[in-house]
């Protein structure tokens, strides 16, 4: 009922998980992660435990070792499904063979995706081509979801979605960051009929919250910003960086590329 990536990226050293399922919040239980430790996804008939203890074990062994501990003391494990990325990258996955059809898994460098309930094999070949491919974590996760949805993924339809990526703690001098904690992307959509096309959404909206980013000149769209503005029923782009919390991506001549962007698909 489920596809899912857990992912590392070791230039970034970021581990990240992507899910997409015809259930209802599916991010509130297949993703598991901990910065500096690993990523966990636990689907199918989802056992918890394994993202909890799992996570708990990877503080000292390896993702193959890992995957054995758990399920060798799982008398259920046949109709589990998970996957396992290690604080080195290692994957490991595990696909029950009472797992409803089809359901399957590919281990890749850096990468596991796996999936149940699926219309083909071929929705984990497109996950993973995308997941050995170029750009940021988060980018690579979304496009390997796209990718499954596009040759057919949960063969039951759409319902919910999920990213989440953590890192290594990074201090900082901003006010709120969620990067300070580890914190890198999270966003869910519990319930829509589009989840992957709102998660983009929601994920551009992050990006452009938190992410760093180049900043452009306001006087040089100001047309476009007037109309946008006037459209939208704002009397200044400070009223509207304000309400939509973006005060970090405006000095007052300058706004940030990404928040610009977003501005002028709304207006």
């Amino acid at each position: 009922m489920t596809y899912s990536i857990v992912i590392y990226d070791p230039e970034e050293k970021a581990w990240g998980v992507g899910v997409a399922s015809k259930f209802l919040a599916v991010g509130a239980f297949v993703p598991w992660l901990k910065p500096n430790v690993g990523a966990i996804a636990t689907q199918a008939l989802a056992n918890l435990e394994y993202g909890k203890k799992g996570l708990e074990l990877l503080e000292k062994y390896s993702a193959e070792e890992v995957l054995r501990k758990l399920t060798s003391e799982d008398p259920l494990r046949e109709k589990r499904q998970i996957g396992i990325v290690d604080s080195k990258g290692n994957g490991s996955a595990f696909t029950g063979k009472e797992c409803y059809p089809y359901a399957g898994h590919i281990v890749g460098n850096n990468f596991t995706v796996q999936g149940n309930i699926l219309a083909g094999e071929e929705v984990l070949e497109a996950m993973a081509k995308e997941a050995e491919g170029k750009g940021k974590i988060y980018e690579k996760i979304l496009r390997a979801l796209k990718a499954g949805e596009s040759k057919g993924g949960d063969r039951r339809g759409k319902q919910s979605a999920a990213i989440i990526v953590v890192r290594k703690e990074e201090k900082s001098n901003k006010e709120f960051d969620p990067f300070s904690v580890g914190k890198y992307l999270d966003i869910r959509v519990d319930d829509n009929p589009d989840p992957l096309k709102e998660l983009e959404r929601l994920l551009n909206l992050w990006a452009a919250t938190f992410f760093d980013e180049e900043f452009v000149s306001v006087e040089d769209y100001k047309e476009e910003i007037e109309k946008a503005l006037k459209r939208l029923g704002f009397k200044s782009l400070r009223e509207w960086v304000e309400l939509n919390n973006f005060e970090g991506k405006y000095t007052g001549d300058k706004i940030g590329k990404s928040v610009l962007k977003i501005l002028l698909s709304e207006g």
